[in-house]
């Protein structure tokens, strides 16, 4: 499937060829200033750059959409005045190239996706194309405007990806409601939040794997789920015990490394963190001081129950 140039918003950046499409002078002084100021902030970890598109966002973007073409077979629209996703307009910015490096290994491996907290579809538009392998993809999203976009997105691989509106927990069926923070953060209420945000469906990861008929295939879990990780572990004890690969976010704000260490001490699996080019075992959750550097991003892990599973990218 070719990318439908007619679909693309005017204001958008082909990731594979650094060509960008800025079709006024506003927007072109905007996107060259933002990525000078990228490149000199590289050093400091890109500080203020967040900010300074969220600016540039509200003074010109603001009822606009922008698409990012992932490759010749997916691309990806969200509102152009989003700073999360509008730092991507950017040549100096790339999202998590970590774990695109990861996924582009498995790209000749025979496995399912499930993306969990997958947002507008990122990655299971980069896992679905021919960039990720063209694999099947569950995508879970619990926000529905969100969940919205997600299903914009994916239409365009709707032969490989199916779209489900519902929370991650570690059981099915429980209404629970929403926070109301930005959508990168958006989650499930805690007991100390005020349930102000929307309501949704919880679905255990077991229960949509049977739901989808997926019981037999080796599955790649990613959990983007904002505080629920080891709800979604204990929904998915099945998968875990076929050999289901989880990748999971260790935040920088976090300097206890508690997921890492439940996973490791509580848990025996063998985790790995995932660097631009290459993976490093983590044996220990302290080891991750030395990585650990910026407060203000998440870090990228694999965990795996049986250390001798997925050694085609883990050795």
């Amino acid at each position: 499937m070719q990318t439908d140039a007619r679909r693309i918003a005017a204001l958008s950046l082909d990731r594979t060829t650094g060509r960008a499409l800025a079709p006024t002078l506003p927007d072109r002084c905007a996107l060259m200033l933002l990525d000078a100021y990228g490149w000199l902030s590289r050093s400091f970890q890109q500080r203020g750059l967040y900010r300074a598109c969220r600016l540039a966002g509200k003074l010109l973007w603001g009822k606009r959409n922008a698409s990012i073409v992932l490759g010749p077979d997916a691309f990806v629209s969200f509102p152009a005045s989003d700073p999360y996703w509008n730092r991507m307009l950017l040549r100096s910015y790339d999202h998590e190239p970590e774990l695109a490096h990861f996924l582009r290994a498995l790209a000749q491996t025979d496995y399912g996706f499930i993306d969990c907290g997958a947002n507008i579809g990122y990655w299971s538009a980069f896992v679905a194309s021919s960039a990720g392998g063209g694999k099947p993809v569950l995508a879970v999203e619990a926000s529905a405007p969100t969940f919205a976009l997600l299903s914009s997105n994916l239409a365009q691989h709707s032969d490989k990806v199916r779209a489900f509106h519902r929370a991650i927990l570690d059981r099915s069926g429980v209404e629970v409601r929403l926070n109301d923070a930005a959508h990168e953060a958006r989650g499930i209420a805690a007991e100390s939040e005020a349930p102000s945000g929307e309501a949704v469906l919880s679905i255990a990861i077991d229960d949509l794997i049977a739901q989808a008929g997926w019981q037999k295939r080796r599955l790649v879990v990613k959990l983007d789920v904002e505080g629920v990780e080891r709800e979604a572990l204990a929904g998915m004890e099945v998968a875990l015990g076929a050999d289901a690969l989880v990748i999971y976010e260790d935040h920088g704000a976090d300097p206890t490394h508690a997921l890492t260490r439940h996973l490791i001490e509580d848990r025996g699996f063998d985790v790995h963190l995932l660097l631009d080019t290459c993976t490093a075992p983590i044996a220990r959750a302290e080891e991750l001081d030395a990585w650990k550097r910026d407060r203000t991003r998440g870090y990228n892990l694999v965990a795996r129950r049986n250390a001798e599973s997925w050694r085609e990218v883990l050795g």
